[in-house]
């Protein structure tokens, strides 16, 4: 038996025996960390009837524990939304009961959050926040979990001397402390350094150094970890009959495990599919690969999936299939667009709700210095909660949309490199004409096929690229300096971002979109990143009005969503209307009201027309006013001087 086994049995046996409600959370609560890596569907139970119990007795510590847990636990499921709710409470909870520990490793858990939806740059600061908390405690143990957090997070940015030396730090506190577990997980991360700099022999014996002590320890998911690290190093060296014996020998154990690491069951049997292919296994690589893609639909791990479509389509590619490499080729790139909507939808809404957290507690003081008839520190409290509100949302999103732009051009070069490909093909196959032997008519279809192919694929490449460019030139930073643009491109472009963010979380909705831009309209000196904000505003509250009514009408309504320009008085004007659910007139009054929302409760925060009334009027000098008609249309008017 394992020594994470025997603790976990030596845990149920105390808590068979436990006499009171606060012994039974704590030990419930050390059950749940125990077995965070090993059962992740246990651990969330346990963590949940801590929870439960610490709330019935209002035991805030033991209530906080759980939270953490299971803040852990749905980080590693990818219920990432989920996992920084919980855990922001945690942190919260901690820090009134001013458990300095407990707070940290909250922060530690939030940054492994940020991690997980690709967002580097906060992870690093939850990661240095709980760092400096750990070191003014002597928590060596918690110092070096957060050093080994920094080393992947400095390797992800390309920073391998930084992240070397983070891994060194946290390997030499984990010896100290005679932590076998810690090391064995920071010589895979010293390893894929030591790889990407080429140092093959020295990461070759870190992996084999790190797979003996899991194999010692009796970790299976760190074991699993360890094997198939190392049959993706073999395969990179074109040792194959290594890779294969490591990466089978890997999966065969995940099997007997009833796939209970699923994401691992993923990354195995792609990492095999891979060994086959260049054995021209054909067969065995799909077999593979699918039952792979069936795990991961299952298990809900979206940032596995699209990595399966695209060695999917790898394979049928080197079979010479290409109409099936294409389109497990556009299923990857749906699959990929689905996790970047997901990871950005995450992003914004952990604001929204870290906004809604600190606009709770400010309140809270606002109420305070009232009842203490403190008046002009209300104010003065009030107008820097609205200011912080809206430069973090202001930040927020401009940084969001760079991160998108920056996503979508990943796969831009491999679209086109493959419609070069295919036009080598064309060439190739028109060659083979004249040989003697040849099917002509079917040489001449699938030059056809070919052909139309390429031309689809050109013409995605080029849009998707334009729509990145600008994207990025309207999201950098640029400490909000004006300067000249072409408003009828900008309005276009984001009513597109606008319409297919819709489309990803919705396929079933439809609209039709009419633009009636005044071709002669002058550039206008604005903020591209702050108008774009308005804009985007506004068209998600223009759909989301008709995908209301459509609900209420079905299919007899035709939702319609229409934008135009012009120059009226020495002004430039956008319209936006809808043909809506329209807004009530007893509300309309109260739309630019900062928390105002018409939105059921967890769907709207109340602050975007807000901070879009402030940047047309206050940071612009222009107007935004609305006209509607309830159950008709919504129209909202946009002035720029």
């Amino acid at each position: 038996m394992s020594a994470i086994n025997e603790r976990i049995k030596l845990l149920e046996e105390q808590l068979q025996t436990a006499k009171d409600t606060v012994t039974c959370i704590d030990l419930l609560n050390r059950v749940a960390y125990e077995l965070r890596h090993t059962d992740t569907a246990l651990s969330l139970l346990k963590s949940k009837q801590a929870i439960q119990l610490a709330e019935t007795i209002s035991y805030e510590k033991g209530l906080a524990s759980g939270l953490l847990n299971q803040g852990f636990v749905e980080m590693v499921l990818a219920n990432y939304s989920t996992a920084f709710q919980v855990l922001f409470k945690a942190a919260q909870i901690f820090e009134t009961l001013q458990d300095a520990e407990g707070r940290a490793h909250a922060l530690y858990n939030l940054g492994l959050v940020y991690r997980g939806v690709g967002d580097y740059n906060q992870a690093l600061e939850s990661c240095q926040e709980s760092i400096t908390v750990r070191r003014s405690l002597g928590d060596k143990e918690g110092e070096a979990a957060c050093l080994m957090q920094l080393g992947y997070i400095n390797m992800q940015f390309g920073n391998l001397e930084e992240a070397e030396k983070h891994y060194e730090k946290s390997i030499s506190l984990r010896r100290e402390l005679h932590d076998q577990a810690g090391i064995a997980a920071v010589l895979v991360g010293l390893a894929l350094v030591k790889q990407k700099r080429r140092q093959y022999g020295e990461a070759e014996g870190d992996l084999l150094e790190s797979l003996a002590m899991r194999e010692e320890l009796g970790e299976t998911h760190g074991w699993l970890v360890a094997m198939n690290y190392l049959g993706d190093f073999y395969l990179e060296q074109d040792k194959l009959s290594k890779a294969e014996q490591y990466l089978s020998d890997a999966l065969q154990k995940a099997k007997q495990c009833n796939k209970a690491f699923p994401a691992n069951f993923c990354r195995l049997c792609t990492s095999l599919s891979k060994v086959h292919l260049h054995y021209k296994n054909y067969g065995e690589a799909v077999d593979l690969l699918e039952e792979a893609l069936r795990t991961a639909k299952e298990a809900h791990l979206r940032y596995l999936i699209y990595d399966i479509y695209l060695a999917l389509s790898a394979v049928y590619k080197q079979q010479g299939d290409y109409q099936q490499a294409l389109i497990y080729h556009e299923k990857y790139h749906q699959s990929k667009e689905e996790v970047i909507n997901f990871s950005a939808s995450t992003k914004l809404k952990n604001m929204e709700l870290a906004n809604q957290i600190e606009a709770q507690k400010r309140e809270a003081e606002i109420h305070r210095l009232r009842n203490i008839e403190l008046k002009k520190a209300y104010d003065q409290l009030k107008k820097t909660q609205m200011q912080l509100i809206q430069s973090e949302k202001m930040a927020s999103l401009g940084e969001l949309t760079a991160g998108i732009a920056h996503e979508i051009r990943n796969p831009l070069n491999f679209v086109n490199n493959f419609s070069e490909v295919c036009q080598e093909l064309v060439e190739e196959l028109r060659e083979e004409q004249q040989k003697r032997k040849r099917d002509d008519a079917l040489e001449e279809e699938i030059i056809r096929g070919l052909q139309e192919n390429l031309a689809k694929i050109h013409e995605h490449g080029s849009r998707a690229e334009s729509i990145v460019n600008g994207m990025l030139e309207h999201s950098r930073a640029s400490c909000g300096e004006k300067r000249p643009i072409d408003l009828n491109a900008l309005a276009g472009e984001y009513l597109r971002l606008a319409y297919h963010g819709l489309r990803a979380k919705d396929k079933s909705f439809n609209a039709k979109l009419v633009t009636q831009f005044d071709e002669l309209l002058a550039p206008v000196e604005v903020v591209p990143q702050e108008i774009g904000r308005v804009l985007l505003n506004l068209y998600n509250n223009a759909f989301y009005a008709t995908q209301q009514k459509l609900k209420q009408e079905g299919q007899g309504y035709q939702p319609e969503v229409c934008v135009s320009t012009r120059q009226r008085g020495g002004k430039t004007e956008i319209k936006i209307r809808d043909n809506g659910a329209g807004i009530p007139k007893a509300v309309r009054g109260k739309i630019f009201q900062p928390f105002f929302t018409t939105k059921p409760s967890g769907q709207g925060t109340g602050l975007g027309l807000s901070l879009s009334y402030d940047i047309i009027t206050k940071g612009h000098g222009g107007t935004l006013s609305v006209d509607s008609v309830e159950g008709e249309f919504t129209e909202f008017t946009l002035q720029l001087p």
